[in-house]
């Protein structure tokens, strides 16, 4: 009698244990750029690389962390970047968001993905540390 009724509170409680946990709504993160910031690039040392044909400039942390930039707004910064000595450390200023296809992806693997960002680039300035 007394296991009967531990039963039946113990099937209880498994009912209505998660009505009363707050599970709480997690707003999933909007990606591309203009959309959710994650972090801003503050005079960031990175590693440039252009690519006129399909216009695209992509960056690399100089501490490499295997995460990956690509520009939001190449067109705007290509000029200004043919100027400047990309074999040598430049630093980046502007405002991060997910790559939409990284964003993706990144919950089909099992493994993590390397991150992949896009960047609204507001500065770019050579480094001119130890000149």
């Amino acid at each position: 009698m007394r296991t009967g009724i531990i039963q039946r509170i113990a099937v209880v409680m498994v009912i209505l244990l998660p009505l009363f946990a707050d599970q709480g709504c997690r707003k999933q993160p909007k990606c591309g750029c203009g959309k959710d910031v994650i972090f801003d690039l503050s005079e960031k040392p990175v590693n440039i690389q252009l690519n006129e044909a399909s216009n695209t400039i992509i960056f690399y942390p100089v501490i490499y962390t295997g995460a990956t930039y690509y520009f939001c707004n190449p067109g705007q910064w290509m000029d200004t970047l043919k100027k400047m000595n990309t074999e040598q450390y430049l630093l980046i200023s502007g405002k991060v968001y997910y790559e939409c296809n990284y964003l993706y992806n990144s919950g089909n693997y099992y493994y993590q993905l390397p991150p992949v960002y896009q960047v609204d680039v507001t500065a770019i300035k050579e480094d001119n540390y130890g000149k």
